[in-house]
């Protein structure tokens, strides 16, 4: 079936089905929007016949997105983004105005000196009329995001490289193995733990990592949990249960409260590199530059990528 073209009715009703869909539901978007639910619901019948499909389940179940509700809401937010975007490089010149997306991986807060909320600070001090937006997700997501234009710019830890994206290292951090209170790994000593006693028990798996990007000496654990983010893994580790990677920024605290320790860290501790993305063929607005280049600056400032990414994991 052709696509009927996009006219400005259009971007009203998707409009309105984005706020729905973001909100969670007729009722809870029906503030925001200021109509009632008989108009929202009409806006987005009429939605759903112009585009042909069914957005979304409403009733006495709940309301939830439709597998084909889900594509036009992700497709629909990349859209505004890119409206967003033209008027920013169009129409702002060289003023700081429009939108800002940044996607970031889920455990950056706790890094000891790169911290997100320094270059926000930076920014908000320059004259500016930016609407920023921070995203927080695994890898794959934020990867996600760029490629569509949901997001401006990335930043976080990918095992993987695509094409479509550039990669610019920004910080490092260090992962050690942990174990948590509860495992019978947790009161051995140190010296009598040994690569056998790590392979035995079971593991939780990085789930943004696949298994052919694992180094040798990681692939004969037995993978029985994973998580697609650090903070699934942390939980898992804290059952006593599993063997997990984690940076060491973010167990620090469960560290000191004796909730976790490291195993062996000469034999399985390493630094990952983390990167920024963005997408290439993406024209750069004034405010994604400027953003752009004070993430830089903090990370010179700080001196926090040293040595050559490539050989980091």
């Amino acid at each position: 079936m052709a696509l009927p073209s996009i006219n400005n009715v259009d971007l009203k009703l998707l409009d309105v089905f984005r706020t729905i869909a973001r909100c969670g539901g007729f009722s809870l978007a029906q503030a925001e929007l200021n109509v009632s639910q008989a108009t929202i619901s009409i806006h987005v019948k009429n939605l759903e016949t112009r585009l042909g499909l069914t957005l979304c389940q409403r009733g006495r179940s709940g309301f939830a997105l439709t597998e084909d509700g889900q594509r036009v809401y992700d497709a629909s937010n990349a859209l505004f983004n890119h409206i967003e975007d033209f008027r920013s490089l169009v129409l702002g010149y060289e003023q700081l105005v429009g939108e800002l997306q940044i996607a970031m991986i889920d455990n950056s807060v706790f890094h000891p000196r790169f911290q997100l909320g320094n270059v926000i600070k930076r920014f908000g001090e320059l004259d500016h009329q930016v609407d920023i937006t921070v995203h927080v997700g695994p890898p794959n997501q934020l990867e996600t995001m760029v490629l569509s234009g949901q997001a401006h710019i990335g930043v976080g830890y990918f095992p993987r490289r695509i094409s479509q994206l550039d990669y610019e290292p920004l910080y490092m951090s260090e992962m050690r193995l942990f174990c948590g209170q509860g495992h019978p790994l947790f009161e051995k000593e140190g010296k009598d733990i040994t690569v056998q006693d790590v392979e035995m028990y079971p593991h939780a798996q990085r789930g943004y990592v696949s298994f052919d990007q694992l180094p040798e000496n990681e692939r004969s654990f037995t993978y029985s949990a994973r998580a697609p983010n650090i903070e699934g893994l942390a939980h898992l580790v804290l059952s006593g249960q599993y063997l997990a990677f984690l940076p060491i920024h973010y167990a620090e605290t469960f560290v000191e409260q004796g909730k976790v320790r490291a195993l062996m860290t000469e034999e399985y501790g390493y630094v990952s590199c983390y990167e920024i993305i963005r997408r290439k063929s993406a024209a750069r607005t004034p405010a994604e530059k400027k953003f752009h280049e004070l993430l830089m600056l903090e990370s010179r400032e700080l001196d926090l990528v040293t040595g050559d990414p490539s050989t980091m994991r």
